[in-house]
């Protein structure tokens, strides 16, 4: 019997090329640009949520500056995925790039960490 995990895998790998690659900012972006409710603008949703929720207001001890602090009244996703399109419409960050590196420069340039009182 074939390992499900494995199938899935080469099924993406069939899909998109390859599975070694990151989630890219291009297809992060593709996806996201769909119209709402379609399977693909939902998983930009879900990568965006996980992203965002993962790493709201948390600062890395090597990397202290590598933070953003996103109030909760802008937590909206929709609110959300519009700050990271802006981003990218003005700074045209290289989209090959993993998408979660687009995000995270993204909001911590929206909604930088701000230094304990």
């Amino acid at each position: 019997m074939k390992h499900p995990i494995r199938v899935l895998v080469f099924g993406l790998a069939t899909v998109y090329g390859t599975y070694a690659s990151a989630y890219s900012g291009e297809l992060w972006l593709s996806q996201a640009n769909q119209r709402f409710g379609t399977p693909p603008n939902m998983l930009a949703h879900g990568f965006l949520a996980g992203v965002v929720h993962s790493w709201n207001n948390r600062r890395e001890t090597r990397f202290p500056d590598l933070c953003f602090n996103a109030p909760p009244d802008q937590m909206q996703i929709k609110n959300l995925m519009e700050i990271i399109k802006d981003y990218i419409n003005n700074r045209n960050p290289d989209l090959k790039a993993p998408a979660q590196g687009i995000i995270r420069v993204a909001i911590m340039n929206r909604f930088p960490c701000r230094e304990s009182s």
